[in-house]
């Protein structure tokens, strides 16, 4: 119980006022990755010096007043000791409480045992998205990889069945694929029988120069039209549940439109207030959007707490307070941004 009503403070309280401490992190823990995608070139990197899994646990160790976690990469499960990755960060942060990673689902077995053993751990909500971009031609065309589909799906299914698991399939709109979605449905509901709208996550493609790599993509279209029909689309298909998560989804493709048209962030964005960015080498950023370093974790001791409160930071919140920023409608920054906006309605 006192994990959850931390969390419900540091929400109502970044409504008001930055807080002293992160409560949400999404922390890249590897730019590996066995998948060829057209909208990242995270797959072109060669990474080396990346975080290892001591400086991890000492990152932990000294900075664990998390609520929510977000690990993405590259692809997490290539990281060999992703599965004690997570056991550093429950022993830590005791009130976390949401615990979410991606997964492109090739290695469908590794993934499965990996999950079992984190569900033994008792993370409080463990959500899982394993990304489909389409149908199978669609997805693997979007994806570069023959068989992905195949893969996904199982993955999927077999994720579907382990107890303590809250597990989606998510998919990204891209100019491949933007008029995609029901034929994607469509492909993933012959294989899951028991698959509604709600079982997806869409959201719109977005570029960075430090996390993707992606900056001299065409990515999305000069006219949006097509896009924003389609995610409207999707949100009327989707069921209305009365739950936060619900909440926050229904609240994301409401302002979908806003964002596309005005290529304008729809309200005041938490990245630096209430949220941060940590990639594979230990590097603080705003978000995985915004490619202005905050500073290294490796040169402060891994005290993201020294790095939170230091003059740059507080810069460099500012300036994204005033909009001087990329401008983006991710999840990783818009679901914190939506919590921060209940009560003041700080709306462009």
């Amino acid at each position: 119980m006192r994990a959850y009503l931390n969390l419900l403070k540091n929400i109502l309280s970044s409504n008001f006022i930055r807080l002293s401490f992160p409560y949400k992190l999404t922390f890249a823990i590897t730019y590996k990755c066995n998948y060829r995608c057209k909208t990242c070139n995270i797959w072109q990197r060669k990474p080396k010096n990346e975080i290892t899994f001591d400086e991890i646990t000492e990152f932990f160790r000294r900075s664990n007043k998390f609520n929510w976690i977000d690990f993405t990469g590259g692809e997490v499960w290539l990281r060999k000791d992703f599965v004690q990755i997570i056991e550093v960060a429950l022993k830590y942060c005791r009130n976390l409480i949401m615990l979410h990673f991606p997964t492109n689902g090739y290695m469908t077995d590794l993934i499965v045992r990996g999950v079992e053993s984190i569900v033994k751990m008792n993370p409080r909500k463990l959500i899982i998205s394993v990304s489909v971009d389409g149908d199978e031609k669609a997805n693997d065309f979007v994806r570069g990889i023959k068989g992905g589909w195949r893969r996904q799906i199982e993955t999927y299914k077999r994720l579907h069945t382990i107890p303590g698991v809250q597990v989606f399939l998510g998919m990204t709109l891209s100019i491949y694929n933007m008029d995609q979605y029901n034929k994607s449905f469509a492909a993933a509901k012959e294989e899951c029988p028991w698959l509604t709208p709600n079982d997806f996550h869409l959201n719109i493609a977005h570029k960075s120069s430090h996390y993707y790599g992606n900056e001299d993509n065409s990515i999305l279209p000069k006219d949006v039209t097509q896009l924003i029909n389609q995610m409207i689309e999707y949100g009327r298909l989707r069921n209305k549940v009365y739950n936060p998560i619900s909440y926050i989804e229904r609240q994301y493709l409401r302002h979908v439109k806003k964002y596309l048209t005005a290529n304008l962030t729809p309200m005041r964005c938490h990245a630096l207030y209430s949220s941060c960015f940590v990639d594979p080498y230990g590097d603080v950023y705003p978000c995985a959007m915004y490619s202005t370093k905050v500073a290294g974790l490796r040169e402060y001791k891994f005290d993201l707490q020294s790095i939170w409160n230091n003059p740059h930071a507080i810069r460099l919140q500012h300036d994204i307070w005033k909009y001087k920023c990329p401008q983006c409608w991710t999840p990783c920054e818009a679901y914190q941004s939506i919590l921060g906006n209940l009560l003041c309605h700080r709306y462009t």
